[in-house]
């Protein structure tokens, strides 16, 4: 049996054999560790160093992800230095200095009552009278107006505000609009008589160029530029159905000198286009180009070599677009895979494209025909017939036996009735019987004056100088790529891709391909039935 150990001042205690025991020791004496606890000790800080110095390294050099050091790695060096790409470019903002204006009508707005309307069809005193206007106060404004306007020719949306005493309906000012640049206004003087006068709205015409890349969206291609609505409208005249915007491609550049109004400092639409430059983004098309001329006899739109489309001929349905399929008496058919005749010309175009009438005329059919879906049958002089098949749909208003113009819009681009894809079919009839309708020699030119086209060549040299000085515009950034989740699961893959076992579809190296909108489709007219045999196709 084990010896107590004792300490003085204490009481025995007894030891279990095989037990060590530590002696104690007094506070005054150095403590005594054994070398296992050394050993314990060292290998635990060592370790804490050791993670202290991972954390570290970490915190400097990040861990990337397997799959962004694969995406990294097929980048090209000169680009892995790149910046990330920034958001795509808004609009471009035009600082604009906005004038103090006059006095308007809506400064009565709370303590008299305001009538207002558009003339429409209506005479100015019924649209008056109807607004319940007094008549003999209509004839107050008619006579304040005297010398200022004439009100017995109005315009459809011509606009009209007028503000009464609330009881006895007295005119104490009125204001019409005819445009935001022109609006007269009758006001009522300290003798209590109105009087009459047009608003001076400080109305400026400026020139101001600028140039934009073509992208999928063109309004916001042409805002990135500075360029405000209505421009597209003046780019069509512009180029008077040698194209059109619609026929734009993705990836050209347009530079534009442009005519623009403004009304106490605020944008109101284009007078015109100076010059115009389409460049398509392929370098070895030619740069179309239009100008604006002005001559002691004539004015208007004009190419490079001062022509212009005649007045007096046949005009492209669809400015611009191009040929998909042409007449063909034995043309095989694209879905019968038969020979059948190919009775007209067909143009391939998005869907809501506008179609204008070839010629004068008047309209005998708008309606659903057969296989031709949405149909317009217009009858010309000199017993000439177009057609105007598978559209989306008519012009607002057309209706069978109107008078229609050269180059009058009748409807939109669509693929209604029988057809594989948006497109015009256009046809011709001569007595009955179809010929080619190219033969109508459409956009036939007329060259200007003899007198007039020195003075041309002296415009047109001003106005290419300024058109090479307009900056080329910065290239868009890329659009960003949707990001598509990584699955393990094949068959969740999105419809037509390969799997990550068997590659990827298409490497990034090749150009994504373009589908330029139904500019390859046919039509399937011939599919009507028999009942329309004598019709189109």
């Amino acid at each position: 049996m084990a010896e107590p150990h004792t300490r003085q001042g204490d009481e025995p205690v007894d030891t279990p054999r095989g037990l060590e025991v530590m002696p104690l020791v007094r506070s005054d004496e150095e403590p005594a560790i054994s070398p296992r606890m050394h050993a314990l000790f060292g290998g635990l800080f060592g370790l804490a160093t050791v993670a202290s110095i991972v954390a570290l390294l970490i915190q400097v050099f990040p861990v990337e992800d397997q799959r962004a050091l694969v995406a990294r790695a097929s980048v090209p060096d000169d680009q892995t230095a790149a910046p990330a790409a920034s958001t795509p470019a808004g609009p471009k903002t035009r600082q604009r200095t906005i004038l103090p204006g006059p006095w308007r009508l809506t400064a009565l707005k709370d303590s008299h009552r305001i009538v207002s309307g558009e003339m429409k069809r209506r005479s100015f005193i019924t649209a008056l009278a109807e607004a319940g206007v007094p008549k003999g106060e209509t004839y107050r404004i008619l006579k304040s107006q005297e010398g200022v306007h004439k009100y017995d020719r109005t315009g459809r949306r011509d606009k009209f505000t007028v503000a009464m005493t609330r009881g006895t309906k007295k005119v104490v000012a009125f204001e019409y609009e005819v445009n935001p640049t022109k609006i007269y206004q009758s006001r009522t003087g300290k003798d209590g008589l109105l009087k009459g006068a047009q608003l001076d709205l400080k109305v400026r015409h400026e020139d101001y160029a600028a140039s934009f890349y073509i992208g999928s969206d063109l309004a916001k291609s042409y805002r990135s530029g500075g360029l405000e609505k209505g421009l597209l409208r003046e780019v069509d005249k512009a180029f008077n159905g040698r194209t059109s915007h619609e026929a734009f491609d993705e990836g050209g550049v347009v530079k534009v000198i442009v005519v623009e109004t403004t009304a106490l400092g605020r944008f109101v639409g284009y007078q015109r286009l100076k010059a115009i430059e389409y460049r398509p983004p392929d370098p070895a098309d030619e740069p179309l180009r239009a100008y604006w001329f002005e001559g002691t006899k004539t004015h208007g739109y004009v190419d490079t070599k001062g022509r212009r489309p005649s007045n007096r001929g046949w005009r492209n349905p669809v400015p611009g677009a191009p040929i998909t399929s042409h007449f063909n008496l034995k043309r095989r058919h694209p879905i019968l895979k038969t020979i059948r005749p190919h009775n007209g010309t067909d143009y391939g175009a998005p869907s809501g494209t506008p179609i204008y009438a070839a010629y004068r005329g008047t309209v005998s059919w708008v309606a659903v025909r057969g296989g031709f879906g949405n149909l317009v049958l217009i009858d010309h002089p000199g017993g000439v017939e177009t057609g105007y098949a598978h559209m989306s749909r008519f012009a607002k208003g057309l209706k069978r036996g109107d008078k229609v113009g050269t180059r009058q819009l009748i409807g939109y681009v669509g693929t209604t009735g029988r057809s594989t894809g948006p497109h015009l079919h256009f046809s011709a009839k001569r007595n009955g019987k179809f010929f080619n309708a190219l033969e109508l020699k459409m956009d036939g030119l007329q060259l200007l004056p003899v007198s007039e086209r020195s003075t041309f060549l002296e415009q047109k040299k001003s106005l290419d100088r300024a058109l090479e000085t307009i900056p080329m515009p910065e290239p868009p950034p890329p659009e960003p790529e949707p990001v598509v989740q990584a699955s393990d699961d094949p068959s969740q893959a999105p419809f037509g891709s390969e799997s990550p076992q068997t590659g990827s579809a298409k490497s990034k190296d090749e150009p994504a391909a373009k589908s330029p909108p139904a500019r390859g489709n046919e039509d399937g007219d011939d599919l009507a039935g028999p009942d329309l045999s004598g019709d189109m196709d």
